[in-house]
């Protein structure tokens, strides 16, 4: 006899948002220990705001500009009065200095604001990444509960990711690949062309990320539309590239840098696939560690059959697109630069974990069976046994 109740609806989606809260704080907070925002380099985030960066990191504009936005129309009195709310007492009064000493620029009064509004729209992309990729796997594998249990794994993973610098563009970037593919799925056209307008003006490498949405596109689409729908995505990410390109063309730096022949020297050495680093205050395995390796080829090994043709040709592309620039033109063992992978390793997660739960049902009928009914010729009752315990012999 079950004993299962069923859950209303209201209440899950409660449930599922204070979950889904508390692990995107984790993850954020994972990302923000160990990296900040940059506080001594040349892409610290004051030099964003101000648009002065070095290239190519001052071309993700999208929190940068959405910060500068929001505090040109906030009121100076109200202003005023953050400001001298964080300086009463600091750092105890300034909440991000407090807990992050090394965050230096959020006591700064000409930046902390914007800092602050930069640090929200950082998290609240990480809350929101896990809702689509919730969708997106619902989407692909129909398995609600392993699809729902999938962004808690990509969220306490991320962090991992961001083996050799993290960004506050990197959590955006993941909600947009998620919400990129769903609409993909969805046949939702005028959402994904806005999506892939913002997600460009994040990032310049979601021009790219477009081509990895084709097979989703065509789905519902024939071969002309496909075509047609993605050069139209294609169009609007490389003008967005190129208007920003063109506003910081005389900024320092370049668009890329030249790694080839540096990876491939990091890349032979057996030494640096025994790295570790720490993550969440412990010390975990970092990037091409034979540990991390082993782990993605057990995931393939189980979820890599369980995916759809769709997913299995995403991943095809964004692993031919990702892996030459990868080596060619990315620091060594930087894993977030693999990033147009990431919703292949949610799908893939997402095949392993629903496998799982198959097998876990199937063995928990099998132990929950009715035992077979005994044989009559078998069957001995408790007074036959009497009756021979004092029988003469």
């Amino acid at each position: 006899m079950s004993n299962r109740v069923t859950l209303p609806r209201t209440t899950a989606w409660i449930l599922l948002v204070f979950i889904y809260y508390l692990a995107a704080a984790a993850s954020f907070s994972g990302f923000f220990i160990k990296w900040h925002f940059s506080e001594t380099e040349k892409y610290s985030l004051p030099l964003m705001l101000e648009g002065t960066a070095k290239r190519p990191f001052v071309y993700r504009q999208l929190l940068p500009m959405a910060a500068n936005a929001l505090d040109s129309v906030i009121p100076q009195r109200a202003k005023t009065t953050f400001l001298n709310k964080l300086a009463e007492e600091p750092p105890i009064s300034n909440p991000i200095q407090r807990y992050f000493p090394a965050a230096t620029d959020a006591a700064d009064p000409q930046y902390a604001l914007r800092y602050f509004l930069v640090y929200g729209m950082s998290f609240l992309s990480m809350f929101a990444a896990m809702f689509a990729i919730r969708a997106a796997c619902i989407e692909v594998t129909g398995d609600r509960i392993a699809a729902t249990l999938t962004p808690l794994a990509i969220a306490a993973v991320f962090p991992l990711i961001l083996t050799e610098g993290g960004y506050y563009y990197d959590m955006p970037e993941l909600m947009f690949m998620a919400l990129g593919i769903w609409l993909a799925a969805k046949r939702r056209i005028i959402p994904l062309a806005l999506v892939t307008v913002l997600a460009t003006l994040n990032k310049e490498s979601y021009l790219l990320f477009v081509l990895t949405l084709v097979p989703f596109i065509a789905l519902r689409h024939s071969r002309k539309q496909t075509i047609m729908l993605t050069g139209g995505l294609l169009a609007l990410a490389a003008v967005v590239n190129l208007l920003i390109k063109h506003r910081y063309a005389l900024n320092g730096g370049d668009a890329m840098e030249y790694q080839l022949m540096s990876h491939l020297q990091y890349l032979a050495n057996p030494r640096n696939y025994i790295r570790m680093e720490m993550n969440y205050g412990i010390l975990t395995t970092k990037g091409f560690n034979v540990v991390n390796l082993l782990l993605v080829a057990l995931l393939l090994r189980t979820g890599w059959r369980g995916l759809p043709p769709v997913a299995r040709t995403h991943a095809w592309i964004a692993l031919v697109i990702t892996v030459p620039l990868f080596i060619v033109f990315c620091y060594r063992d930087e894993l977030r630069n693999l990033s147009l992978l990431t919703m292949t390793l949610a799908f893939v997660t997402c095949a392993t974990i629903s496998a799982a739960l198959q097998q876990a049902a199937a063995r928990g009928q099998r132990d929950t069976a009715p035992l077979p009914a005994a044989q009559p010729s078998v069957a001995v009752s408790r007074e036959t046994v009497a009756a021979r315990e004092v029988a003469p012999r």
